[in-house]
């Protein structure tokens, strides 16, 4: 009797451990997005929906990536509520992007800031003058005005008001200050209070942004540091957490750096394990300004 009860409670825990992962496969396999289709041509106002869900949900973001290109990712949207069945992710306004080749990108993340990513290729076609200049370019190369051939009179073809009206919007560069003194001092300060990061050039600003520093439980530390070591990629592990391909990181003391941040877009507010978190061109802008040995100081 006591084997058979014994059976009977294995095949019950059987049963109910595959019923689970039956379900989590589920989630998993249905996520990605199901309006507009791959390949599609959209023009206008484009509603974008998916399916966003897992067993350890954490969040899902949405991205545009310009000319399919992602270095070039343009945050569309963000929830913290996973979507299951389809619905609406988010809308955008695709005149507000040059005619061509795109993608949309859905990352779906959970426990451990792991994450699925599913993109999906369209195409704009708002009928604009940039269409002609994007269908030529190199899906990695930028857009650039084609120069007049001399000796040829073009006044006839080109409306120079329309010409300007169509350039597509560009994505706003990270600039950093040009009238620092050349032998100035380089040196990062991080303000955890308001959020705040400022790089230093001698006693020149020469760039500054908000960040996101250590959530409620994860300290950020404070204090005096140098950059010891640098990647331009690499993976963060922690006890509760696995991420890959961590961009432009510089570390300053042991386990903390300064580094770019793709699964998020709350700036200003306290979300990391106790890193600096910056939007991923800062982090590259900054990495590249500074070398190694650069002081960080940390303030609280």
């Amino acid at each position: 009797m006591r084997s058979l009860r014994a059976l009977v409670a294995t095949i019950a825990l059987l049963l109910a451990w595959t019923i689970l992962f039956a379900q989590g496969a589920q989630a998993q396999d249905g996520n990605g997005i199901t309006s507009p289709s791959a390949n599609t041509e959209v023009s206008g106002t484009v509603s974008v929906q998916g399916v966003a869900a897992h067993p350890t949900f954490r969040k899902w973001q949405l991205d545009l990536l310009i000319d399919g290109n992602a270095d070039q990712a343009h945050f569309l949207a963000v929830g913290e509520q996973p979507v299951s069945p389809a619905a609406e992710l988010a809308s955008f306004d695709s005149t507000q992007y040059h005619d061509g080749s795109h993608a949309l990108r859905l990352r779906v993340v959970y426990l451990g800031l792991n994450y699925d990513e599913y993109v999906t290729p369209i195409r704009i076609n708002n009928g604009s003058g940039a269409s002609a200049a994007a269908s030529s370019a190199s899906s990695t190369t930028a857009i650039t005005d084609t120069a007049a051939v001399p000796g040829e009179d073009q006044s006839a073809a080109v409306d120079p008001a329309k010409e300007e009206a169509a350039k597509p919007p560009e994505l706003a560069p990270v600039v950093f200050r040009a009238d620092a003194p050349a032998d100035g001092k380089k040196w990062i300060e991080v303000d955890i209070s308001d959020q705040h990061l400022i790089a230093w050039q001698g006693d020149v600003p020469v760039f500054e942004t908000t960040v996101s520093t250590g959530k409620p439980g994860y300290r950020t530390l404070p204090g005096e540091f140098q950059v010891y070591r640098k990647y331009e990629q690499t993976r963060m592990r922690g006890v509760d957490y696995d991420t890959p391909d961590v961009p432009w990181t510089m570390y300053y003391s042991g386990g903390f750096a300064i580094h770019g941040a793709y699964w998020h877009n709350n700036f200003g507010t306290p979300v990391s394990h106790g890193c600096v978190n910056l939007r991923v061109p800062e982090a590259k802008a900054l990495y590249e300004w500074a070398p190694m040995g650069t002081e960080v100081v940390v303030n609280q």
